[in-house]
C-alpha cells in the first residue's frame, strides 16, 4: 500500500512536470507568434515609408520636367498618372533614383592607415560628382538649388532604403532558420529604426519644399555676422563676407545657398590661412550637435576643438591647419538630437540661434584682441538659408 502511493505520487509529480514543460513550450511558442506579427507590422509600416520617399520625388518631376506634362493637360488626373508612368523618360528617371537609392561607398582599407584621409576625400568627391551628375539628368531645367535638395533628397531616401533592407534581412534570416533571437535583434532595434525613418522621411519633405532643417542652424549663425558685400567660392561652394565688430576683423563663413549644400568648409580654411599664412587670431566653429536626453532642445555650449560631423576630411583640415599655425580653436554646439537635426527647422532652435550669435560676439571680445581677426565657419545644410544678410 506504501509502495503504491509512492508510485502515484511519482505519477502525479510526472505528469505535472510534463504538463508544466508543455506549459512553457506552449508560452514560448504564443510569445515567437506575437514577436513575428509585430515585426511582420513593422516590415509592412517601413515598407511603405521605403516606398512613399520614391513618390515625393514625382513632385518636383512633374513641376520642372514641362516637357514631359505639356501635352497631357486635358484629361482626368488618373488618365495622366498611367500615361506619364508609362513614358520611357519617366521610366529612366525612376530607374536613376533607383540607382542612387541603392547606391553605396567603400571605405578605404584602414590596414594601412596612411593616406586614409585623401583617400576616403577623393571617394567622397566620386560620389559627389556622380550624385550631382544624375540629379542634372533627370532634372536638366532645374534651378540649381533645386538641383541640391534633389541631391540631399536622393541621399535620406537611401537612408531609408538601407533601414528597410537591415529589417527585412533580419526578419527573413530568423524565419528561415527559426531562430528566435535574431527576430528579438530586430525587436530591440524596432524603436530606434522607426525614428531614424519617420525623420528621414520629414527630411525628404523639407528637401523637397526646400525648408530649413534642425542642421541648419550652424549656417544661420554664420549668415548673422555677414555684411553687405558677400562672395561666393564655386569650388569649395561657400559663401563668406567680412564685418567689423568691436575693432575686430570677422570673416563669416557657410555653404552657398539656398539649396542644401554642406559645402567644403576645412578646404576653404586651409586655402585661406595659407594665402593670408596663418594671420588668424581664433577660429570659431558652430554646428548642431548630438544632445542627451538630459538636455533641452537648442542649448548652447562652448568648447574647444572642430565642431563639425563630417565622414572626417574637412574636420582633419580644419584640426590640421590651425594646428600648423598654432591658432585657437574653439567650438559652439547647438544641441539637438537627430531628429531635430533631420526635421523641419523647430522653434526652439531657430531660437538658440539668436543665443549662439550673442556668446560668440562675447567669445570673440574674450579670446581676440583689438585689431585681431576670427573666422567663424557656420557648418551644417543651408537648405532655404539665402546668402544675404541678416539681422
Amino acid at each position: 500500500m506504501y509502495l503504491m502511493v509512492i508510485m502515484q505520487g511519482s505519477l502525479d509529480y510526472l505528469v505535472s512536470m510534463i504538463i508544466f514543460i508543455l506549459f512553457i513550450l506552449f508560452l514560448n511558442e504564443l510569445q515567437a507568434l506575437m514577436l513575428r506579427y509585430s515585426l511582420r507590422s513593422f516590415i509592412n509600416e517601413i515598407t511603405i515609408y521605403e516606398k512613399l520617399s520614391k513618390r515625393l520625388f514625382v513632385g518636383l518631376i512633374l513641376k520642372y520636367r514641362k516637357d514631359i506634362v505639356k501635352d497631357l493637360t486635358d484629361e482626368n488626373p488618373d488618365a495622366i498618372a498611367k500615361r506619364i508612368m508609362a513614358l520611357d523618360e519617366f521610366k529612366k528617371m525612376m530607374e536613376r533614383i533607383d540607382e542612387i537609392i541603392n547606391s553605396f561607398l567603400i571605405y578605404p582599407v584602414t590596414l594601412d592607415p596612411t593616406g586614409i584621409i585623401e583617400r576616403l576625400e577623393h571617394l567622397i568627391d566620386v560620389r559627389r560628382r556622380r550624385l550631382e551628375g544624375i540629379s542634372l539628368k533627370i532634372l536638366p531645367e532645374a534651378p540649381s538649388f533645386v538641383n541640391k535638395n534633389l541631391e540631399s533628397a536622393l541621399e535620406a531616401a537611401a537612408v531609408i532604403r538601407y533601414l528597410w533592407k537591415i529589417s527585412v534581412h533580419l526578419y527573413k534570416v530568423g524565419i528561415r532558420t527559426n531562430n528566435i533571437f535574431y527576430l528579438f535583434q530586430l525587436k530591440f532595434w524596432v524603436p530606434f529604426f522607426r525614428e531614424l525613418c519617420l525623420s528621414f522621411y520629414d527630411a525628404i519633405k523639407s528637401f523637397v519644399v526646400g525648408a530649413p532643417v534642425g542642421d541648419s542652424v550652424g549656417a544661420m549663425v554664420a549668415q548673422k555676422f555677414f555684411g553687405e558685400v558677400v562672395d561666393v567660392d564655386e569650388e569649395m561652394r561657400i559663401a563668406y563676407s567680412s564685418i567689423e565688430y568691436n575693432g575686430r576683423y570677422i570673416l563669416a563663413v557657410k555653404a552657398v545657398g539656398p539649396g542644401s549644400e554642406v559645402g567644403r568648409p576645412g578646404r576653404f580654411l586651409e586655402k585661406i590661412l595659407q594665402k593670408i599664412e596663418g594671420n588668424v587670431d581664433a577660429v570659431i566653429t558652430v554646428d548642431a550637435a548630438l544632445r542627451l536626453e538630459s538636455e533641452e532642445p537648442g542649448h548652447v555650449d562652448v568648447g574647444v576643438g572642430a565642431a563639425i560631423g563630417d565622414p572626417g576630411p574637412e574636420k582633419f583640415r580644419i584640426e590640421k591647419w590651425t594646428a600648423k599655425y598654432k591658432i585657437p580653436l574653439f567650438a559652439v554646439a547647438i544641441k539637438e538630437n537627430y531628429l531635430e537635426s533631420l526635421t523641419p527647422l523647430r522653434k526652439e532652435l531657430l531660437s538658440s540661434v539668436d543665443e549662439a550669435y550673442k556668446i560668440i560676439r562675447r567669445l570673440i571680445v574674450e579670446e581676440v584682441p583689438e585689431g585681431g581677426k576670427v573666422i567663424i565657419l557656420g557648418i551644417g545644410n543651408t537648405v532655404g538659408i539665402s546668402d544675404k544678410p541678416v539681422r
